[in-house]
């Protein structure tokens, strides 16, 4: 069985919501990437809009495009990975907890600070009572999701999944993640995708989504599971965070010759980034061009047939691959 992306959306540092990519990137002085807020009221009703912290408001606000985009009115499955989950409303809770020298606090932080808000939120809004569930691996929280929505396709157990990765940033979350030097020689930043995953025919088909468990990847063998080889591949996206990072040195070696699309200098470094690489893939596919200001080696996309996606943290590495129907 094949599976299709039929519609995406995406919240990040950069102009992404929306139909196309921006022809010009946003630089920023600031030490770390914040999301371009889109226009909440649009997708969420103003009584509802004061009670979301940004995670929830950016993760629904997203999610509703991409239902909307593919005419959708309830998906047969709704799937977010998320590697920190509701930051503020965590550091509200644990803050309040400490002021009030441990007396009972005010439960909507507790309640809402739970991993699995975002989804749980969009449940409700769309009074869904379908598969929900939320995936919480560090960097490879939105692959999971993608694979566990993969098999509920495979399985003839859904017909449309809602599937998407998110994470936010705060002052808070900024200091603790430079002070344990988590991601070193990264800029943060926050953001996410989310896209309808589906059985039925569309323009962009999802070949699938590999994790890596090892320190070393042998490109061409994970591109042959999909009876692909290198010189099949259109486009690369990758996760260099600067030039020459060597996290992707194997890779750029490999895929020197491609055009190399690079996004984590634009939008940051977070546990769900790879949400957004997918989407730059998608749109690849769907314009059949990419702006200038994304690419890294300014190489011209003849065509955009099949592109591969690849992310590597600190070892931990996964690969999707996209083509065109």
């Amino acid at each position: 069985m094949a599976l299709y992306i039929k519609s995406s959306d995406c919240i990040s540092a950069q102009a992404t919501f929306g139909s196309y990519l921006p022809e010009e990137l946003i630089n920023t002085d600031a030490s770390f990437y914040n999301c371009i807020k889109p226009e909440y009221k649009k997708y969420i009703s103003p009584k509802l809009l004061r009670r979301m912290s940004p995670i929830i408001r950016n993760g629904v606000s997203c999610s509703l495009s991409a239902l909307q985009n593919a005419e959708i009115d309830n998906p047969d499955a709704i799937i977010v990975g998320t590697a920190l989950g509701c930051i503020k409303d965590t550091t509200s809770f644990l803050t309040q907890l400490i002021e009030d020298n441990e007396a009972l606090p005010n439960p909507t932080h507790f309640i809402q600070s739970t991993h699995n808000t975002i989804a749980g939120q969009l449940a409700l809004l769309l009074k869904c009572s379908n598969y929900n569930f939320t995936f919480s691996q560090m960097h490879n929280s939105f692959e999971c999701a993608l694979l566990d929505a993969q098999l509920l396709l495979l399985d003839n157990e859904a017909k449309n999944v809602l599937v998407g990765g998110v994470d936010e940033l705060t002052e808070t979350s900024y200091e603790l993640i430079k002070d344990l030097e988590c991601y070193k020689d990264a800029k943060l930043g926050e953001g996410g995708a989310f896209f309808v995953l589906s059985s039925d025919e569309s323009e962009v088909v999802f070949k699938g989504v590999s994790i890596i468990n090892s320190s070393q990847c042998d490109f061409n063998d994970e591109l042959q599971k999909y009876g692909l080889s290198i010189d099949d591949i259109d486009l690369v996206v990758a996760g260099d965070k600067f030039e020459d990072d060597p996290s992707y040195s194997d890779f750029h070696k490999t895929f020197a010759e491609k055009p190399y699309l690079w996004y984590k200098p634009f939008v940051g470094e977070f546990g769900t980034v790879s949400s957004i690489a997918l989407y730059l893939g998608v749109k690849a596919i769907e314009d059949q061009s990419i702006p200038a200001c994304w690419t890294k080696n300014k190489a011209k996309i003849e065509a955009c047939n099949n592109v591969l996606i690849y992310n590597n943290v600190g070892g931990e590495q996964s690969l999707m691959l996209l083509s065109i129907n």
